[in-house]
């Protein structure tokens, strides 16, 4: 009798189960459905074949060729790809895993001006995190063998790039954003002047406080300024060329939208970057000499590397004493 019983239980719970999944695959069809039903002429999302699988323990979506579109006249966004798989537990529906290897086509268009950038890799697996209220707790992105094309030419490769993202935990409106790229290799048609191509590591950890309110336009921006928006950088890694950096501080925009603020650091291999500076003209032939000779008595005083504080002010960047590069503004007015 107790078989039977045991039997009975076992049975129950397997056909509760099988009707929590479906009920939950349902949901996910349903949802996915509602986000192509409710397209307007601002926001316009598609896709072709659906399918639901991954019975019994795990939901497994899968699309092919999706497409986004966001129109804000006189700009539009458009992002496509072929195929993605995202993976959900039933029991842990606020975390998903997704697949997102293959090509990514992003074309961003402002009046008559058009520009595309390819992301192609080999491997690239994305992690979200939502809270209670469906907002994103945390975005994580790996990928690896990294393609990447502007405007239909060869731009840049990388080995690795990984990208954290999360809502900075004591910091209200404040963003924790991280980033490494391992292995970069920047096509010497992307320069106008003879950079060193090879970034070994670019290594970042900043918080952005305050949230930008909508699109990076000039208008968005100076408001994300004027109420006291700032990029602190904990940690800075860079291994460019010949250069070893290591910086952290605190950088902002000015009336101007150049970039200003303090930080400090550590080079090896300064002397590259001043004739960066000089080859790209951020920097007068006149000025490097004294410069040159400045940092290197610095330089030498601590066995080789050059440890300064770096100002970004009234539109020049100063290493110590030494102004090496003309600020331009990041975005036009």
């Amino acid at each position: 009798m107790r078989y039977y019983i045991l039997i009975g239980v076992v049975v129950t719970a397997m056909a509760g189960w099988s009707g929590f999944w479906f009920h939950i695959a349902e949901k996910v069809r349903t949802e996915l459905q509602r986000h192509a039903d409710e397209n307007s002429q601002t926001r316009e999302w598609t896709h072709r074949e659906l399918e639901i699988s991954g019975f019994p323990f795990r939901i497994r979506v899968d699309l092919s060729q999706p497409r986004l579109a966001l129109r804000r006249p006189p700009r539009e966004f458009h992002w496509q790809t072929e195929h993605i798989k995202a993976v959900g537990h039933p029991w842990q529906p606020r975390h998903i895993l997704f697949d997102l290897a293959g090509q990514h086509l992003f074309t961003a268009t402002r009046k008559a001006s058009q520009h595309s950038l390819t992301f192609d890799s080999s491997e690239a697996l994305a992690s979200m995190k939502t809270d209670a209220q469906g907002m994103p707790a945390r975005l994580s992105l790996d990928s690896k063998a990294i393609r990447l094309r502007y405007d239909g030419a060869a731009a840049v490769e990388a080995k690795r790039l990984q990208i954290h993202a999360r809502p900075a935990p004591d910091a209200p409106d404040s963003v924790d954003v991280a980033l490494r790229g391992d292995g970069l290799e920047v096509n010497p048609g992307v320069l106008s002047v003879e950079f060193p191509h090879t970034v070994k590591l670019v290594d970042l950890q900043t918080t952005v406080t305050g949230l930008l309110k909508g699109d990076a336009s000039p208008q968005n921006l100076a408001a994300w300024r004027d109420d006291g928006g700032t990029l602190e950088i904990t940690k800075l890694h860079l291994q460019w060329g010949d250069m070893d950096i290591d910086a952290s501080g605190s950088l902002a925009l000015d009336d101007q939208m150049r970039a200003i603020g303090a930080l400090t650091a550590r080079i090896k291999g300064h002397d590259q970057l001043l004739d960066i500076a000089v080859a790209s003209g951020a920097m007068d032939k006149d000025h490097l000499m004294a410069a040159r000779a400045v940092l290197g008595l610095l330089a030498a005083a601590a066995g080789g590397v050059l440890s300064v504080p770096v100002r970004l002010q009234d539109g020049k960047l100063f290493l110590g004493p030494a102004p090496i590069a003309r600020l331009t503004p990041i975005i036009s007015q």
